[in-house]
């Protein structure tokens, strides 16, 4: 025999409507957390969130004018000021 399930007064049954709803909201977790973690720019994903990554970015862009910085006294020495060209 079949089951019923007409909607009586409106409403599906109460554990067939709880029992839907709980596998959907598992299936569309599970599918959620596999696109996020199921490739390399996940990682990215989440440093944007939580805002790990503008801080790699500060401090990487720090590093970069420290090289620049460097690589400019290295090349130029010193420069003498408009005063003493004078």
């Amino acid at each position: 025999m079949m089951q019923d399930t007409t909607i009586r007064g409106g409403y599906l049954d109460m554990s067939e409507w709880n029992w839907r709803h709980l596998f959907m909201a598992l299936l569309i977790t599970l599918a959620g957390m596999g696109m996020i973690g199921g490739c390399d720019s996940g990682e990215k994903v989440v440093d944007e969130v939580t805002g790990h990554r503008a801080v790699k970015q500060y401090h990487k862009s720090k590093k970069d004018l420290e090289k620049i910085e460097e690589q400019q006294a290295e090349r130029y020495g010193t420069i003498p000021d408009e005063d003493e060209k004078k």
